[in-house]
């Protein structure tokens, strides 16, 4: 035998014989970090029979080495009754602990209203793809969930859903942590509505789905001097508008920019939002003010939606321009967002944006139906619409009065409720007031409740001279000043 042959081996090639030893004993396969497919099966219901069973939402979860889908489905299963006009709705949503849910949700239409005879069908079957699995968090779950609505006197009401009992924890499915096999679920939400169960999209109800309701334009023509695009906002996220000075002040330079945002519980989105905004942004423009008219993606969206038009805006306009930002309900709420997290923001006119999402719940709100009394309902309405789209554990992150300790206090901020308000508490503007005053006792924010009339504001309806009192507060507040250089776009 030659030398070489008997020659030992080298140490060098002995530790690489011993570390792919070792690694064939202890490195796990992908098969012990990939927990086995789970279905849960929930029963479509109809509440006013009794709870009789009407099909069911089957879900189904996949698991990677890091990632789950799930998929949820009803086959023919659901029955439908002659005469009707109905919506079968189909979501899935999933939730990482410390980010935003996200949803994926699709509906189909059925008209009974000429059939002879009662039919079966299916709900929009839904797969949600390449979620990931927990790393450092605590938890991450699927819901899932089927409802059928009809039309009734122009209202869709629900008539059966698949929302079971014991909610979250019937519903939901827990998604393993990567390298483990098994996961349990978080508590369910505890801040209940008044009333029957509704719907768990896009409803306030505890552990209810967020999801976009998009509105389409209405056909209206763009007024003058308004346009629906421009090259500052390429690849703008959602539709916009932009308004330039009118009336008097019709071909000079701005004054200040405003931007317009529309409120829709962070779910109403489009360009049909953005119309239903133009007289905030004509009153401005005949101010001489720039109107950046905008609308957002849904939910855990929105407020980087509304960050990425400023943004675009403070690029175009330069760091001397005054920019401001209106907005109603959840559209006040990212306008006052909008402060909390950029130092230049000059103004803030919030019109009943909720600014502190935990603390909604338990402050009151006008009572229609007692003649005025107070209720809460409307504040845990708002708390759980904030937990849909940002998440429980989110929500000191998107609280613009838990955020007044950094930039929002050094804005100019004004906060207008009309003063029969049935779902954002007066008590927000407080909460708000307070945290800017605390952190600068100097700050400008400015709270006024409008007296309760006939024209419409926000969630509620105020008198004329109100109304007048609110935009004189306005000009007070944006007080623009000399025309900044900004040549007219």
């Amino acid at each position: 035998m030659p030398d070489a042959a008997r020659r030992p081996p080298s140490r060098l090639s002995q530790l690489a014989v011993v570390v792919g030893l070792m690694l064939a004993v202890v490195a796990p396969t992908a098969a012990a970090n990939v927990p086995p497919s789970f279905t849960r099966t929930n029963v479509v219901r109809i509440p006013a029979l009794g709870n009789r069973a009407d099909g069911t939402l089957t879900t189904s979860v996949a698991f990677g080495d890091t990632t789950a889908t799930a998929a949820a489905s009803t086959g023919n299963s659901i029955g439908l009754g002659a005469g009707f006009d109905f919506r079968l709705r189909t979501c899935v949503a999933y939730h990482l602990n410390a980010t935003k849910p996200i949803s994926s949700c699709a509906e189909r239409h059925v008209d009974t209203r000429t059939n002879a005879a009662a039919v079966y069908t299916y709900a929009p079957a839904i797969t949600l793809s390449n979620q990931p699995r927990p790393t450092t968090q605590s938890w991450g779950y699927f819901t899932a969930y089927t409802d059928v609505l009809y039309l009734s006197s122009g209202a869709w009401l629900t008539s059966a859903h698949s929302w079971p009992d014991n909610g979250l924890q019937g519903a939901g499915i827990a998604v393993a942590a990567q390298g483990a096999t098994s996961a349990t679920l978080p508590a369910n939400a505890t801040t209940a509505l008044d009333g029957a169960f509704t719907s768990a999209i896009a409803s306030g109800q505890p552990d209810s789905i967020c999801t976009a309701a998009p509105s389409g334009p209405d056909g209206s023509t763009l007024p003058a001097g308004v346009r629906a695009s421009d090259p500052a906002y390429a690849g703008a996220p959602a539709p916009y508008e932009i308004g330039l000075p009118a009336g008097a002040y019709a071909g000079q330079t701005p004054r200040g920019i405003m931007l317009i945002i529309h409120g829709g519980a962070w779910m109403a989105t489009g360009a049909g939002l953005v119309q239903s905004m133009r007289l905030d942004a004509d009153r401005w423009r005949a101010r001489g003010w720039m109107t950046v008219n905008l609308s957002y993606r849904a939910c855990g969206q929105s407020a980087a939606d509304a960050l990425w038009f400023y943004d675009k805006t403070r690029a175009a306009v330069g760091a001397g321009a005054r920019i401001c930002a209106l907005g109603t309900s959840a559209g006040g709420h990212l306008a006052l967002m909008l402060g909390a997290f950029r130092p230049d923001v000059y103004c803030v006119v919030s019109q009943a944006g909720p600014t502190d999402l935990v603390s909604a719940e338990g402050e009151v709100a006008y009572d229609a139906a007692s003649g005025g009394h107070s209720q809460t309902n409307g504040g845990r309405f708002v708390h759980n619409l904030g937990v849909a789209a940002f998440g429980a554990e989110n929500l000191s992150w998107f609280s613009p009065a838990a955020l007044a300790g950094g930039t929002l206090n050094r804005v100019r901020v004004l906060q207008a409720f009309s003063a029969d308000d049935p779902l954002v508490p007066y008590g927000q503007a407080a909460d708000l007031a307070t945290a800017m005053h605390a952190a600068n006792p100097s700050a400008y924010v400015d709270d006024v409740q409008l007296a309760a009339g006939t024209l419409p504001f926000a969630h509620g309806r105020v008198t004329q001279a109100a109304l007048d009192g609110f935009h004189a507060r306005e000009l007070q507040l944006a007080d623009p000043g000399d025309a900044f250089a900004l040549a007219p776009r």
